[in-house]
């Protein structure tokens, strides 16, 4: 019998192994683009387990892997799928992080693990490898597969990543589990990330002098596109401004202006901008109803300033669809059980929030269920002294063997 107490015993007369897995895989920088040193890491310890780690690369030395552990009885009728999601790639170090934290040093202090993706999400990808890996060594035979799936690409959409999967059909399973840091709670959904942008067009010419209205080139009242942008900013922050006024919608609803691009060279002014907008949502709002906001702000900008002029392009990277999690659904009744045995009769705390996940792509094509589950927490990632509690990290791997025990059991 595969009990709590022997699946607790077992992960803490092995804790070395785990936490050195954990060290490993945030000493292998792997900033959005450039995953292949996690990708090598993780390909390594998934063959360390018995494990074919089938890699697919849509972007050169960007890759996916997919492990699938099969047990006597995978693909004979009763059997299931369990999946578990995660991604390699994480927010890149940034010229404020603290001159003495290395974000790659994998350092242990005071029962925490410091770097950069311990908690996003480094810390589920290895929870959940050490889950399988400490249940195969004890002679667990899952009634199916249970599928470890790493992928690259996750913090921009997931081109070269999930979505790519997905479109070669891969991914599609009976429940499963996305490792994303959840702060010892449970998500169970979030809404829509969706990004777009404007690009805004002004006056241009030799900055060595004040641009020339009237030149033959110069069609837009003598203002380059950077004070045409400016206008454009503080239209889309008025969207902002109102979105706060009002009441949230179910998971939150906000826009942000994330990147502006403009000009190609400092002794010319800048004939086009290129303003980058991160637009969280969710029901009742639409992608439609979203755009019309954008637009109907951009155009209230023409009524005082006629040459404005603007194009607008959504889904400049994959859009992330709003996802929700069925409380009574087998998966999670299993994770609540299977915490609770964990933490001492504790019950899961649910929440959710705007941020987003590749398992809303799984999610939308499939249907099956999948809950957010990871060890760490939000806050501090991406930024100075990112860290995971080292109890947290292998309290996680205990509630994931027991939530395999529980749905994949004969």
């Amino acid at each position: 019998m595969f009990t709590p107490e022997k699946i607790e015993k077992y992960v803490m007369d092995n804790k070395d192994e785990a936490i050195s897995l954990i060290v490993e895989a945030i000493q292998s920088p792997s900033p959005t683009g450039f995953e292949q040193p996690m990708g090598k890491t993780m390909k390594k310890w998934i063959e360390s387990a018995g494990l074919e780690a089938k890699c697919y690369c849509y972007d050169q030395d960007r890759p996916n892997f997919i492990a699938d552990w099969n047990g006597t009885n995978a693909g004979k009728e009763g059997s299931k799928k369990f999946l578990f999601n995660g991604h390699m790639d994480v927010f890149p170090p940034t010229a404020k992080d603290d001159p003495d934290y290395n974000p790659w040093s994998g350092e242990i202090k005071d029962g925490f693990i410091y770097g950069r993706g311990a908690s996003d999400m480094k810390g589920g990808d290895c929870a959940a490898m050490m889950a399988v890996k400490f249940l195969k060594e004890m002679g667990f035979d899952p009634n199916g597969t249970i599928t470890l799936n790493y992928v690259s690409d996750e913090e921009n959409g997931g081109k070269y990543g999930v979505n790519s999967l997905l479109d070669e059909g891969f991914l599609n399973a009976d429940f499963g589990i996305s490792m994303e840091p959840t702060d010892n709670k449970m998500k169970i959904g979030h809404g829509a990330i969706y990004p777009c942008k404007i690009t805004v067009y002004g006056d241009g010419g030799s900055s060595s002098e004040p641009i020339v209205p009237n030149d033959i080139d110069n069609i837009y009242g003598g203002e380059d596109a950077i004070k045409k942008g400016m206008k454009a900013v503080a239209a889309l922050n008025g969207i902002q401004d109102n979105i706060l006024s009002k009441k949230e919608t179910k998971y939150g609803t906000h826009l942000s202006v994330t990147k502006i691009n403009a000009g190609k060279a400092v002794n010319n002014y800048a004939r086009e901008c290129v303003i980058c907008i991160d637009r969280r949502f969710s029901s009742p709002e639409t992608v439609e109803s979203v755009d019309k906001e954008i637009c109907d702000a951009l155009d209230a900008v023409k009524k005082t300033d006629p040459t404005f002029t603007y194009k607008f392009e959504g889904f400049y990277e994959p859009m992330t669809p709003e996802f929700t999690v069925d409380l009574e659904s087998e998966v999670v009744k299993a994770v609540e059980a299977s915490y609770k045995e964990v933490y001492d009769g504790k019950e899961i705390e649910k929440y959710t929030m705007p941020g987003g996940s590749d398992m809303a792509f799984v999610h939308a094509k499939y249907g099956f269920e999948t809950p957010w589950f990871g060890p760490g927490n939000h806050n501090g990632v991406a930024g100075s002294f990112e860290n995971l509690s080292i109890d947290n990290y292998l309290k996680c791997i205990m509630v994931y063997m027991n939530t395999l025990v529980k749905l994949m059991s004969k």
